[in-house]
């Protein structure tokens, strides 16, 4: 499920004219276009993006469709000839669904119902997709794995249901867009996306991300709402958001959804680092660096400087700062895991070193926390910690 526009034997007039097309069809479909480095990016929907980037003459436009959902392949396409139709030159379309040679939707649909009834044989089964980042098309986290349920990219499904749901009834807990035209539906969609990936409730104000997903949160669902008052909303965590936000109620009289809201962030997840998964507090912002070679995790806060723990985490021992004290620990067996930990103390706070042996993989964590009753919890999430292990 993937859309590529090859723009070839371009010389710089010629690319700065299609940037320029580009650009009027982005303002024309209401879209963000972004430079990251040396690619451009279209942020089309929350599961889609088209990126832009060049090989010597040749312009390169291409989208990976498989998490957008059907309406996101056609959108892509669509966009894709009318950069064509606007800006003579040569070009090459290759569409792995060729929805660009018959246009027939209907039958893409199909095909996203057929990925679906893949993607529920995998997980069912816990096959090795179980394993990996299949709910979003960019992510560092995973839900955690519960007992009968299966995580989809809106949230949790008891695996009954799951295994029985109509397909056509799974797509939308699978794609955001799978309807021709932006639906309530879609925006609905979107909202409920986003609650899941990036809703990070009563941490909603903790920086400017988190502050720009509150806001697309709540517009998603006042566009839905307005297109469509008869659906059924989250209403409840809507006005947990326009409290914070200091917006307007627009979904007033709107029919409260019957089925729980997901917001993996306000749980413990795995958070993903290389084939490491480590558990901590969804929320915590995420950074990494690159001369430890470590991820790092900060608590979630409500106010400024207002932090529990920092957490980095790393393959390599040096992000440790007590190796030898730590190595003198007996080690403690856990899930075919051994764990070595050491709490210490130094400037006055407290602090955790500990070394995960899973086979033949190392994991270092190095945590420092201001207050002795969050050791227990920091604990339990190092040893819940580890690697991906797949059996084929």
């Amino acid at each position: 499920m993937f859309v590529q526009l090859l723009c070839k034997d371009r010389n710089q007039k010629e690319k700065d004219e299609l940037y320029q097309v580009l650009a009027a069809l982005a303002h024309r479909e209401q879209l963000q276009i972004e430079e990251r480095g040396d690619i451009v990016e279209l942020d089309v929907c929350p599961q889609g993006k088209i990126q832009v980037s060049e090989e010597g003459r040749q312009v390169i436009m291409s989208a990976n469709t498989r998490h957008g959902g059907p309406g996101f392949h056609a959108f892509c396409v669509d966009l894709f000839l009318d950069i064509q139709h606007e800006l003579p030159g040569d070009y090459e379309l290759i569409d792995d669904l060729e929805l660009d040679k018959d246009g027939n939707f209907h039958r893409i649909f199909h095909l996203y119902e057929d990925e679906v009834e893949y993607l529920r044989g995998e997980l069912v089964r816990k096959r090795p997709l179980y394993y990996k980042n299949y709910l979003y098309d960019s992510t560092f986290f995973l839900p955690l794995e519960k007992e009968n349920a299966v995580a989809t990219p809106i949230g949790y499904l008891d695996t009954k249901e799951f295994i029985h749901m109509d397909p056509e009834a799974l797509m939308d807990n699978f794609f955001v867009w799978n309807t021709w035209d932006k639906t309530a539906q879609y925006y609905k969609n979107t909202a409920l996306l986003l609650m899941a990936k990036e809703g990070y409730g009563p941490f909603a104000l903790m920086n400017d991300h988190t502050l720009k997903m509150a806001h697309l949160i709540c517009d998603y669902l006042e566009i839905a709402f307005q297109k469509d008052p008869s659906l059924t909303y989250p209403v409840k965590e809507y006005r947990n958001y326009i409290s914070l936000l200091g917006r307007d109620d627009r979904l007033q009289n709107a029919k409260s959804m019957e089925q729980e809201v997901f917001q993996y962030r306000l749980q413990e997840v795995y958070h993903l680092f290389d084939n490491a998964k480590v558990v901590a507090f969804g929320a915590c912002e995420r950074s990494f660096d690159p001369v430890l070679e470590a991820m790092c995790l900060m608590s979630p806060r409500t106010e400024e400087h207002a932090w529990d723990y920092f957490i980095q985490v790393s393959k390599k021992p040096m992000i440790c700062s007590s190796i030898p004290e730590l190595e003198k620990q007996d080690p403690i067996p856990y899930q075919g895991k051994s764990i070595w930990i050491l709490v210490h103390e130094e400037e006055g706070f407290p602090m955790i070193d500990a070394k995960i042996r899973q086979l033949d993989e190392e994991l270092y964590f190095h945590i420092v926390f201001k207050e002795e009753n969050q050791k227990d919890y920091l604990i339990r999430c190092i040893k819940e910690s580890g690697f991906v292990q797949v059996n084929f």
